[in-house]
């Protein structure tokens, strides 16, 4: 696909995005509101289907968290686990020369300095997407259960207190408001904890929803908004087109005169059309819901130690959470099911042999610097990338909505989009 020059100076004209999930939703709705003529094109037949890398996720919009991925600390912690088909973050061994070198990549953005460098841009796409998802509920959140409640995250050693204690002290340093929790307190907020307390953060900028139920909403949304809906059309290809570009898909092709790639961990498939290699890895990650204990509040949970979040949605509870880099390996692993459901029944009592309701597991697209990708494409000028948003794309999905509408019609964005470019990468 030749450069090209786009002069659409605040007028975004018609436009293709491609993937239904929160984030191409999100795209999508923005981009109708600010008057361009879009069509969301999604593989599957239906939107935010159950293979797809948000529908059963946590749930949780976390404004608060302003620590990228990769942090200090984070690589000495992961080689600890990366072999434990167990543990919260795991690494099946196989021979991959893109994982070698995402692993490359990740080892370099662990510095102290280059995650300094990301976490106020994480801060700043967090609370332009916080502002957004609560103009979206406006009237509506019932459709998706929001709830902008908060969060607490709890620690049952004091070891697990002590290293979160530093993280929350530099997360304060950036505006994120953290309160103390004793374990009386805890306690009282979730009278049926079982577990050992030994101290707890309240993180109210946070909030929960369904996503599957949000991202189907913001699709209807962008619909009457004016924009076209386009289920069961897989996007094989991205091609030059007389003043854009064409998708080349299984229910034949569109022209527009620019492309949105929203499709999450399958956008490297597509970038390679661009002559992009993408160093985007396929993070599968796990859910299980369960019937919600009756005292269970309106708040959701973080077991810090464990890394697990339960998160209530309506009369289910859903435990959530792990990394699993496996490539494409959609096997369910029971042992990374089980650590869920442990944590579970040491926490509030749910039988880990209970009946289960649903068990999900889906592909996040991970970048190994945890931020996302958005912006023009070098070269390709009729490409905007919005994808590569980690565990985060419910969470940034109104935000990069944002963003991409801006940067599609010439506009400044709101947010300095250089350390989100894909050159970062080079």
């Amino acid at each position: 696909m030749a450069a090209q020059e786009v002069s659409t100076l605040n007028d975004p004209g018609d436009i293709i995005v491609v993937g239904g999930g929160p984030v191409g939703a999100c795209c999508a709705l923005e981009l109708a509101r600010a008057g361009a003529a879009v069509t969301l094109l999604e593989r599957e037949l239906e939107i935010c289907p159950p293979a797809s890398g948000a529908y059963a996720n946590c749930g949780l919009l976390v404004p608060s968290d302003a620590t990228p991925l990769a942090a200090p600390g984070v690589l000495g912690q992961g080689l600890r686990w990366m072999l434990d088909a167990s543990s919260p973050f795991y690494i099946a061994p196989r021979p991959s020369p893109a994982l070698a070198r995402w692993l490359l990549a990740f080892r370099a953005a662990c510095s102290a300095e280059r995650a300094a460098a990301a976490a106020p841009v994480l801060r700043g796409l967090h609370v332009l997407s916080a502002r957004l998802h609560d103009e979206y509920a406006d009237g509506r959140g019932d459709e998706w259960r929001f709830h902008h409640t908060g969060e607490l995250q709890l620690y049952e050693t004091p070891a697990g207190l002590a290293a979160a204690g530093e993280e929350v002290e530099q997360s304060r340093a950036m505006g994120v408001r953290v309160d103390d929790v004793t374990e009386a307190e805890a306690r009282r907020l979730f009278p049926g904890l079982r577990c050992d307390v030994a101290g707890a953060y309240y993180f109210p900028e946070d909030g929960h929803l369904d996503p599957m139920l949000f991202t189907r909403a913001v699709a209807r949304m962008a619909g009457e908004a004016g924009a076209a809906v386009v289920t069961g059309a897989e996007v094989l290809a991205l091609e030059p087109a007389p003043d854009g570009v064409s998708a080349v898909t299984t229910r034949g092709s569109f022209a527009a005169g620019q492309v949105v790639l929203a499709a999450g961990a399958w956008s490297p498939f597509l970038a390679r059309d661009l002559g992009l290699r993408l160093p985007i890895e396929p993070a599968k990650g796990y859910s299980v819901d369960v019937d919600r204990p009756p005292d269970f509040p309106e708040l959701p949970l973080y077991l810090g130690d464990a890394h697990v979040v339960l998160t209530p949605l309506g009369d289910s509870l859903r435990l959530g959470s792990t990394m699993e880099l496996s490539g494409w390996d959609m096997r369910v692993r029971p042992k990374r099911v089980a650590y869920l459901r442990a944590g579970g029944e040491r926490a509030i009592g749910v039988p880990a042999d209970g009946p289960v309701r649903q068990l999900w597991r889906g592909p996040r697209p991970v970048t190994p610097d945890g931020l996302p990708v958005i912006g023009r494409v070098p070269g390709r000028d009729r490409v905007i990338l919005a994808t590569g948003h980690c565990m985060l794309g419910l969470s940034l999905g109104p935000a990069t909505g944002r963003l991409v509408a801006q940067v599609a019609s010439g506009a400044r964005p709101e947010i300095d989009l250089a350390p989100l470019a894909v050159q970062r990468f080079a």
